[in-house]
């Protein structure tokens, strides 16, 4: 159960649409937004689809960059 914490670094005249746009994404919550930088939380059930919805915010027009700051993964079993 991956959740994760990016900076989606945007071009500044599209910071807005570009969250707009994450919102819509499900297991994505838009924390904060500053400038040109969106903080995001990510929480999917699998790492493969954790690595899938980094892949889809890379390619959301506007985005210049996507860095991770936080990952924490664990085995739901073992919980």
């Amino acid at each position: 159960m991956p959740i994760s914490s990016l900076i989606i670094r945007t071009r500044k005249e599209q910071t807005q649409e570009v969250a707009d746009k994450l919102k819509d994404f499900a297991g994505v919550d838009v924390e904060k937004i500053e400038g040109a930088r969106i903080v995001i939380v990510t929480d999917t059930t699998e790492q493969k689809k954790d690595k899938e919805l980094w892949n889809n915010i890379e390619n959301i027009s506007g985005v210049l960059q996507c860095d991770l700051i936080y990952h924490n993964f664990e085995d739901e079993e073992g919980l």
